[in-house]
C-alpha cells in the first residue's frame, strides 16, 4: 500500500503506538512457526491484547486457526443476534469486523493448525449456527463464510522449544512484560522449587 502525499490527512486511527516489548514479540513472532501464534493468542487477556491481535490478523502468513480463535472469542452470536454493517475500515476495537473483512480479501486461506476448543468451544459454535438460522433468512448486513461456522482439519500446535514462552528464558521475559498469561516465575530452579512446594502442600492438604 502506497502511504498518502497528503500531509495533511488524519492518521490511521488503527495504527496506536506500541511498547519496545510488543515490538520485539512482533519481530519474535514474524520468524516463528504459527504454532507459536497460535499459542500466543491463546494467552491474550480480554480486550488488553487486542492491538496485538489486530496486528496477527493483519499478516498474510496468520494462520485460519488463529483467526478462528479471534472471531469466536468476540462472542460471533450476540453480533448476528444485533448485526450492524462492518465499519470500512476495522480496528482492533472490533476484531470480529476485522476476520471479516480480511477473510474477504483473501486472509487466512492458511491452515496448518487445528481449532481446538479452547479456541473455538463447541457450545460457541453451536450457538452461532442457531442464531444463523434465525436469523439468516431475513439478511444479515455481513457473510460468516462456512469455514468458520465449522471450522474443520489441521493439526495440533506444537510449539519448538526454542520458541517455547514456558522454558525460555528471555521469550518468558517478553511475554511476562506484555501481561501474557506465563508462570509467575521464569524457567529455571525456581519455579521448580516452587513446584515441589506446590505438591507438598497439596499432600499435605489432601492425605
Amino acid at each position: 500500500m502506497v502511504p498518502s502525499a497528503n500531509q495533511n490527512a488524519p492518521q490511521n486511527p488503527n495504527r496506536a503506538r506500541i511498547s519496545d516489548s510488543e515490538f520485539q514479540l512482533r519481530r519474535l513472532l514474524k520468524e516463528a512457526p504459527q504454532d507459536l501464534w497460535l499459542d500466543t493468542i491463546r494467552r491474550t487477556r480480554g480486550d488488553a491484547h487486542n492491538g496485538l491481535i489486530y496486528w496477527m490478523l493483519s499478516q498474510p502468513q496468520c494462520d485460519f486457526a488463529v483467526a478462528a480463535h479471534a472471531f469466536y472469542r468476540t462472542n460471533p452470536a450476540q453480533h448476528v443476534e444485533n448485526p450492524q454493517p462492518l465499519p470500512a475500515r476495522p480496528g482492533p476495537d472490533n476484531l470480529f469486523a476485522v476476520v471479516l473483512f480480511n477473510w474477504d480479501t483473501g486472509s487466512f486461506r492458511n491452515h496448518k493448525l487445528r481449532v481446538e476448543p479452547q479456541d473455538a468451544h463447541p457450545r460457541l459454535i453451536a450457538r452461532l449456527n442457531q442464531k444463523l438460522l434465525v436469523h439468516e433468512a431475513a439478511g444479515l448486513p455481513f457473510r460468516i463464510p462456512p469455514q468458520l461456522q465449522r471450522p474443520k482439519g489441521g493439526q495440533t500446535a506444537q510449539v519448538p522449544a526454542r520458541f517455547s514462552p514456558e522454558d525460555v528464558r528471555d521469550i518468558w521475559s517478553l511475554y511476562a512484560d506484555l501481561g501474557l498469561q506465563v508462570p509467575d516465575s521464569p524457567p529455571g530452579i525456581r519455579r521448580t522449587l516452587e513446584g515441589v512446594r506446590g505438591i507438598i502442600r497439596k499432600f499435605r492438604f489432601n492425605p
